[in-house]
């Protein structure tokens, strides 16, 4: 799920034992995932009689690179304490002990997309249009705070007890400028990666955001990668003739308009390659009418990143400092912000319905279709 990965079991032992960030209201608990800097781990937050389960990430900054603690580490934490979306996840803390950094995030029960599909198999193209959209729009989002992710996968797009889908992992992202050209450093998982990152040439961070959308949309509709990552010449071959095609049995089932919409997203010159705006106003999201319009939580973050002064960022953490005893505060406890009908209904109702794995799996997919288009009927009834 996370590109962490703790070189040592010093760390993870002397977290579990003494679990140092109790005293704060937080319980580091199981070992979730590994990463190139460090590990993933449950927590819960307990304030007085409220328990909310989270996920955290450490990293101890003794054991990465001096790059990563004075490139990639400030831009991942300057990224995640400005962003608020319903489609991303959201950092709940972030804390510092000495050396070692605790990212506090919310917890998306139902695991990562790339896993969903290995287990369920491809989508429905109905379900993956919402979920597609959902991704789209916190992409949309992203760039126009002028924030490209850089590593948009499967593995980084995370389920919610509820169905939606959020976007995760900001290791790799970065503010960019106007100009086209404005991203040099080789990013993003290799058979997300558009043609012009394989050349290792200067790109344009957000058409490549967007080709690594349209492998999303793929694997989400084919349960299988469009191109070969084996061999890298091979693959950049295939990329550029557009070499590749749909499973035969999803070929027979899908739209014109997602192929048309695959088309011209996998679209190997980054020039005539869709926009974010074109894909969310493309033929293929519109077959879903109650689409088409924003609920009021897009819009409202959407509003937000627009209105956002694009000329003053706030400054990098220049340095971690290693020196402190006490519990130093990057960023405060905040709760989420955006809360959807799907989760007061099914927090009301969760504790009256048994958990069997398959049939609430099928249960809650038909209630989120459903729930969506409620919160979308209000929608228009509004701007009517």
């Amino acid at each position: 799920m996370f590109l962490f990965h703790s070189k040592t079991t010093k760390l993870n032992k002397e977290l579990s034992k003494t679990n140092i960030l109790k005293s704060d209201g937080y319980i580091i608990l199981d070992h979730i995932s590994n990463g190139s800097y460090g590990e993933v781990r449950h927590a819960k937050y307990i304030q007085e009689d409220n328990e909310l389960n989270l996920v955290v990430k450490i990293i101890d900054t003794r054991q990465t690179s001096k790059d990563y603690v004075s490139k990639f580490l400030p831009r991942e934490l300057d990224i995640i304490r400005q962003i608020n979306h319903p489609y991303i996840i959201y950092t709940h803390s972030i804390l510092q002990k000495k050396a070692v950094l605790f990212v506090f995030m919310a917890f998306a029960e139902r695991g990562d997309l790339l896993q969903y599909i290995i287990d369920h198999g491809a989508l429905k193209e109905k379900q993956a249009r919402i979920w597609f959209r959902q991704v789209a729009l916190a992409v949309q989002y992203l760039h126009t705070m002028e924030i490209v992710h850089r590593d948009i996968k499967c593995e980084n797009i995370l389920i919610t007890e509820h169905y939606t889908v959020k976007l995760t992992d900001f290791g790799f992202s970065k503010f960019v400028s106007s100009k086209r050209l404005n991203c040099s450093t080789y990013c993003c998982s290799l058979g997300y990666a558009p043609p012009e990152i394989l050349t290792t040439r200067p790109y344009d961070g957000k058409t490549s955001d967007i080709w690594s959308l349209g492998v999303v949309l793929y694997v989400m509709l084919n349960k299988k990668m469009p191109f070969n990552r084996k061999n890298m010449k091979l693959m950049y071959k295939q990329q550029v003739k557009r070499d590749w095609e749909h499973q035969p049995s999803v070929e027979k089932i899908i739209s014109e308009n997602v192929k048309l919409c695959i088309d011209n997203i996998l679209q190997p010159e980054p020039r005539k390659r869709w926009t974010i705006d074109q894909i969310l106003h493309s033929d293929w999201i519109k077959m879903n009418h109650r689409l088409v319009n924003m609920t009021d939580q897009e819009s409202f973050a959407l509003v937000e990143a627009q209105n956002q002064d694009k000329t003053v960022y706030q400054k990098h953490l220049k340095k971690i400092k290693a020196d402190r005893s006490d519990t130093q505060q990057i960023l405060g406890r905040r709760s989420p912000r955006f809360f959807s009908i799907a989760q007061q209904l099914e927090s009301i109702s969760s504790s009256n319905r048994e958990t069997n794995d398959r049939n609430t799996s099928k249960y809650m997919l038909k209630r989120s279709l459903r729930i969506d288009n409620i919160l979308n009927n209000k929608n228009d009834l509004i701007k009517n």
